[in-house]
């Protein structure tokens, strides 16, 4: 077994400096944040990974799904460090990055070549800002207006054309700007990944494997409303309201919302465990809060609500605030 301390501002540079020697890949690795209380009991694993992701994923070109760039401070033990983060938060702890493109993905599992053009297409769409996609999806159907054309033209610019191809080579045109954005560009990053990837080639021998991997991963309101248990079998009235309370507030987040508050449950921003368990206290005054202990995905929830709003406004405060210090034993 190993143990790495990783500072929460540092958690790239700490947890690459971990992750740069091929070895990791064959212990069990356990983690704590820096003068952060928390022990390791697969929650704080879960967040240095989420953590991790979050920072790596905003230096990423793209919208919906990212693709990573070159960067002049990462070489090829860097990139490698990289893949092997992501195999081994996903293998131990099924924390991967959803918004990392699927395309990307499947390419460094598969290989380039093994990408088919509905695959790319898709990510590629989802890989552009929402007014371009517009824009793209009209040119493949042939219903662009005059404001489409000016939208599909900044883009041909930034992608290194200076004209718009005629209407009947449109498609191909689109689908080579897909190849060069998703796969062409990060090629030397997706054959560094390709190596430590070979791990999870038996867990995901095929792009069906992925793509619903992807599906079971991303949150919704409503599927992180129904990871919802309560420790007790039979509640009083006012724990039943409370727990109603909370599945109403789940269950109407939007995808954002419903990222923070799992987050704030277990760690992660993506569904890695099957339930987290609630349960009640009778906090009052400014002693009453939710509190989370992630590492065994519970809900600790004050039953002294008066209302709805009440209680909604309270958790909206923790889930704004800055909630992730680790000082849950």
């Amino acid at each position: 077994m190993r143990r790495a301390s990783i500072c929460r501002i540092k958690v790239v540079d700490d947890l690459l400096a971990v992750f740069t020697d091929s070895s990791i890949m064959n212990v069990t690795l356990k983690m704590d944040f820096v003068n952060e209380k928390a022990i390791d009991d697969a929650g704080v694993s879960r967040e240095v990974y989420t953590a991790f992701w979050e920072q790596v994923l905003e230096q990423c070109e793209g919208e919906m799904e990212r693709v990573p760039r070159l960067r002049p401070d990462f070489s090829e033990a860097e990139w490698q460090a990289v893949g092997r983060i992501w195999v081994k938060g996903f293998l131990d702890h099924g924390v991967m990055p959803v918004k990392l493109s699927q395309a990307f993905i499947l390419a460094c599992i598969n290989g380039i070549d093994n990408i088919d053009t509905e695959t790319l297409m898709s990510s590629f769409l989802n890989y552009l800002p929402p007014i371009e996609r517009s824009a793209v999806e009209k040119a493949l159907q042939g219903t662009m207006e005059e404001s489409d054309q000016e939208d599909l033209m900044d883009l041909f610019t930034r992608m290194g054309s200076h004209s718009l191809p005629p209407q009947n080579g449109m498609k191909s045109a689109i689908e080579m700007m897909a190849h060069k954005a998703i796969l062409q560009e990060p090629k030397y990053i997706v054959d560094c990944f390709s190596t430590p990837m070979s791990h999870v080639k038996l867990k995901l021998p095929d792009k069906d494997s992925v793509l619903n991997l992807y599906e079971l991963k991303k949150p919704t309101g409503k599927r992180v409303m129904q990871l919802f248990e309560t420790t007790k079998v039979v509640l009083s009235q006012r724990e039943q309201a409370t727990f109603y309370h909370l599945q109403r507030y789940v269950k109407n987040a939007d995808q954002a919302k419903a990222e923070k508050i799992l987050r704030f449950c277990t760690g992660s921003s993506v569904i890695c465990v099957e339930k987290i368990m609630v349960s009640f206290n009778a906090e009052t005054g400014l002693n009453r809060r939710p509190v989370a202990h992630t590492c065994g995905a519970a809900l600790d929830v004050p039953c002294t609500y008066s209302s709805y709003p009440e209680f909604r406004t309270e958790f909206d405060n923790i889930l704004s605030s800055n909630y992730l210090d680790m000082d849950i034993i």
